[in-house]
């Protein structure tokens, strides 16, 4: 055995240096970890709501639950602008339809939630984190009840 001292653990061969892609599985723990990552979150703006100033992107609950997308694949490398469907729909139409009635999120697949999660999460980091409360696409998530229609069909 060759013992490498002091070499930084990211350039281990083991390391996977690339997202996943959407096509590659997730474990059942990988799935309801993030779900809870964004149970916590939702929580905490429920205890925060009424608090001045209300800065979510400064709770540790928000970097909590934006790693977990990353380090659980639902941050992949093949996500897009629109869904898998036959007519291409575009992601962020979806989004709107859902944050005014979250119900078909029940039968949503994991691919779907996946694709979702995907959009919103490059949205709030290409987006500048430009709106009042410091967030703009994760904000439209937890403050609609979208948020806890993902959260319960991810387990949590």
């Amino acid at each position: 055995m060759t013992i490498a001292m002091n070499a930084p653990i990211e350039n281990d061969p083991d390391v996977r240096q690339n997202m996943l892609s959407l096509d590659e599985k997730l474990t059942k723990d990988q799935v309801e970890y993030v779900g809870r990552m964004l149970r916590k979150l939702i929580t905490q703006l429920e205890k925060k709501r009424y608090s001045e100033p209300l800065r979510p992107v400064e709770w540790e609950q928000w970097n909590n639950f934006i790693l977990s997308t990353y380090a659980c694949g639902f941050v992949c490398c093949d996500g897009g602008e629109t869904m898998d469907d036959r007519a291409q729909t575009p992601i962020s139409q979806v989004i709107r339809a859902l944050q005014e009635d979250p119900k078909p999120v029940e039968g949503f697949s994991l691919r779907e939630l996946r694709q979702i999660i995907h959009f919103i999460i490059r949205s709030e980091r290409w987006g500048d984190a430009g709106a009042e409360t410091g967030g703009g696409a994760v904000w439209g998530l937890i403050d609609t009840s979208l948020g806890d229609a993902i959260a319960r069909r991810l387990g949590a």
